[in-house]
Parts: C-alpha cells; sequence; structure tokens
C-alpha cells in the first residue's frame, strides 16, 4: 500500500520504461545449444519505473521523465501508467519503445538481453516539457548516457538545475559503453553515486569496496553507497563510513533488487534521513523485492 504522501523533497525521476518479459532458466544457453525455460511474467519495467515505484509508495514528491512512443510495447507501456494514474510526461511518436528479456537461474541471478527503443535516444527538445530547476534530487541511470543520449542529458542537467540540486547516479552495469568525458563530468556534478559492487570495481579499477569508495569520493565529494547483495550495504562520505548488514532473506530472484534499494535511498534522503538512515531504508526494501519473483513492487511493497 502506498503511504501518505509527506511534506519533502522534490525529486525527479530520468531514464526508461520498458517491457521486461521474466524467464527462469536452470543454467544459461551456451552457444549453438537449445534449452528450455519457463516464461514467469512480461510486464512493464525499467530502472527509472522501478525506482518510481519505490518512491511512489514513500510519498515524496516526485516526477516520471520517461520517454513512451508509439508501437506495441509503447501502447503496453502508456495504458498501464495512466491505469496507475501516472503522468505521461514526455511522448514522442517517432519509434515504440524497447524491451528485455530476464533469464533467472535458480540462485536467483539474472541476466538480461535488451532490445532498445526509443527510451535511448534522449533530445534536447525533449526538455522543454519539463523545468529541471523545479527539482532537489534527479535520479539518471547509465543506460541513458550511452552514444549520444549522454551528451544530451549532461548539457541539459548541468546547464538547467537548481544548484543545489544533488544527482543520484546509478551507473549501471555497461559502464565501458560510456563516453569517458560524459562519464567524468557525471562525477564531478555534486553527485551521489548508488551502485553495487561489480559496478564500482568496473568504475575505479579497484579490487576492494573501501579503495573504490575511497577514490570516488575523491572526485564526487559526495557520498558513496554500495549495495553488497547478501553481505549488506557499504556507505561513505567525509565524516564516516560503515557497511550495513543484510537481512538474510531466501532469494527468489534478484530482479530490481538495487532499483528499489536505489528508490528507498532517495526516499530516505528526501524525508531528510541520514546517510546511515536512507541505507537502512533501503536494505529492508530491497530484502522485499528479493523474495519475489520479478518485479512488481506494486504487489510486494
Amino acid at each position: 500500500m502506498k503511504q501518505e504522501q509527506t511534506a519533502n523533497k522534490n525529486v525527479l525521476i530520468i531514464g526508461a520504461a520498458v517491457i521486461d518479459m521474466i524467464v527462469h532458466v536452470n543454467q544459461l544457453p551456451k552457444t549453438g545449444e537449445d534449452i528450455y525455460g519457463k516464461h514467469v511474467e512480461t510486464m512493464v519495467g525499467g530502472c527509472a519505473y522501478n525506482v518510481q515505484q519505490v518512491i511512489n509508495h514513500f510519498g515524496i514528491n516526485h516526477d516520471l521523465f520517461v520517454p513512451v512512443g508509439i508501437g506495441p510495447h509503447a501502447h503496453i507501456i502508456r495504458t498501464h501508467l495512466e491505469k496507475q494514474q501516472i503522468p505521461i510526461i514526455l511522448e514522442d511518436t517517432s519509434k515504440d519503445n524497447g524491451w528485455n528479456i530476464s533469464f533467472v537461474e535458480p540462485d536467483g541471478e539474472r541476466t538480461f538481453l535488451t532490445i532498445p527503443g526509443l527510451e535511448t535516444e534522449w533530445r534536447h527538445e525533449w526538455f522543454q516539457r519539463i523545468h529541471l530547476a523545479d527539482y532537489d534530487y534527479i535520479y539518471l541511470s547509465g543506460y541513458e548516457l550511452e552514444g549520444t543520449s549522454g551528451e544530451v542529458l549532461v548539457q541539459e542537467i548541468m546547464q538547467n538545475r537548481a544548484k543545489h540540486a544533488k544527482i543520484i547516479f546509478d551507473p549501471g552495469p555497461r559502464i565501458a559503453y560510456l563516453d569517458k568525458t560524459v562519464l567524468e563530468t557525471i562525477l564531478t556534478a555534486n553527485t551521489i553515486v548508488h551502485c553495487n559492487l561489480s559496478e564500482l570495481k568496473e568504475l575505479m579499477s579497484v579490487k576492494t569496496v573501501t579503495e573504490g569508495a575511497t577514490f570516488l569520493y575523491q572526485k564526487t565529494k559526495e557520498a558513496i553507497v554500495v549495495t553488497m547483495g547478501a553481505e549488506g550495504c557499504f556507505y561513505l562520505d567525509k565524516n564516516r563510513s560503515g557497511i550495513i548488514p543484510a537481512k538474510p532473506v531466501k532469494v527468489v530472484d534478484t530482479i530490481g533488487a538495487g532499483d528499489s534499494h536505489t528508490g528507498a535511498f532517495i526516499s530516505g534522503l528526501a524525508q531528510g534521513l541520514t546517510l546511515e538512515e536512507a541505507c537502512r531504508l533501503g536494505n529492508r526494501t530491497s530484502e522485499k523485492v528479493v523474495q519475489q519473483s520479478g518485479c512488481n513492487l506494486t504487489k510486494i511493497l
């Protein structure tokens, strides 16, 4: 059930809404192999949409800024957003939205095959539909920074956000595909990085969470949050660092675990929680998500 809205900061969630197809497999196929899988669910997903679901649950003032195109996938997304009474701020009839298959193995780990769509083609004119200076926190994921979209997003956010606004950046697993200049700009722009341990190691070319977070803080001068699965969550800022242990739970699959942690973390900050308290809220939320199949947060939270 959605919590009642409280007086808090205003959050903008920039990113994608796509179609997620969840398929359970005993193991990933090898080249040339033919395996069976079990189709579990087809649903609206995408990092930004997942984050929005959590932020909405906690009653935080927010807007979801995702492109909705034209075509069969966009139709499903549009109908779903309208049913949930989520305002569609950005519509563009040039292309359909993308989709992906999430392969989930018995240990709950997931592997994605993504077919990109409109959500990967950000344009300057889209930002005429929103006033970036109205927001205190701006969520952004690495998926949206690939290719020319990265230059568009960085330029618009840097030029038009409020001076006090903080970016919450989720690098995602495709860090190697990001333009180095775009990535460097984001990391030196009043940005809180929220990532998992694999992403941190890829981002900073280090082996340990403490080393990576320390080096990254030297760039951002803002809090660093690193999720570590069953081990919990590591946090660091100029005053303190530590690990918040995760509660032992039975993992069904990990789809949406990182997004749910990010959404709860942002919600905590927007409500005035400390860094450590916001991380604890993230832990509690993601613990619920990993015990369910898929990432239908309206059912889980």
